[in-house]
C-alpha cells in the first residue's frame, strides 16, 4: 500500500512541475517568440516560422494547461 501512494504522491508532483513549465512556456517563451518574430533583422520566412513556432507553443500549452488543471 505504501508503494501505491507513493507513486500516487510522485505522479501528483510531476503534473505540478509540468504545469509550472506549461505556465512558463504560455506567459515567457511564447510571447517571447511572438515578439522577435517581428524583428525586422530577419528574412520573412524566418520571421513565418518564428511566428508558426510561438502560436503552436501557445496552443499546444494551453490546450494541456487546460486539461490537466485541477
Amino acid at each position: 500500500m505504501g508503494v501505491i501512494i507513493d507513486s500516487e504522491k510522485s505522479t501528483i508532483q510531476e503534473v505540478q512541475k509540468s504545469q509550472f513549465v506549461r505556465e512558463i512556456d504560455i506567459l515567457f517563451i511564447a510571447p517571447f517568440l511572438f515578439y522577435i518574430s517581428r524583428k525586422k533583422g530577419l528574412t520573412k520566412t524566418d520571421r513565418y516560422i518564428i511566428l508558426i513556432i510561438a502560436i503552436a507553443t501557445l496552443v499546444y500549452n494551453l490546450h494541456n494547461y487546460l486539461k490537466n488543471k485541477n
